[in-house]
């Protein structure tokens, strides 16, 4: 679960009043997905990469991961305002 709370805490840096929905799949290879629903119909694809990207072992990875996924949403940002 160490790849949720990674993800969830670059949103909430960003964005503190997002709702966050987890929805988990079975599938391999594993990927975690980023997403922003905007209004009723428009979901946009924030950041996608390996599960394993985000992992503390793997601190080098971990750290680009949260580097390129935290710009992301500040992108977004920027753009809804």
């Amino acid at each position: 679960m160490q790849e949720y709370s990674t993800a969830e805490s670059c949103v909430k840096a960003v964005f503190p009043n997002a709702p966050i929905t987890m929805n988990r799949t079975d599938a391999y290879p594993i990927k975690v997905t980023v997403s922003a629903a905007i209004g009723k119909t428009s979901n946009v694809q924030v950041w996608s990469g390996r599960q394993q990207d985000l992992f503390r072992k793997y601190a080098s990875k971990r750290k680009d991961a949260i580097n390129a996924m935290t710009q992301n949403l500040q992108d977004l940002k920027e753009e809804l305002e």
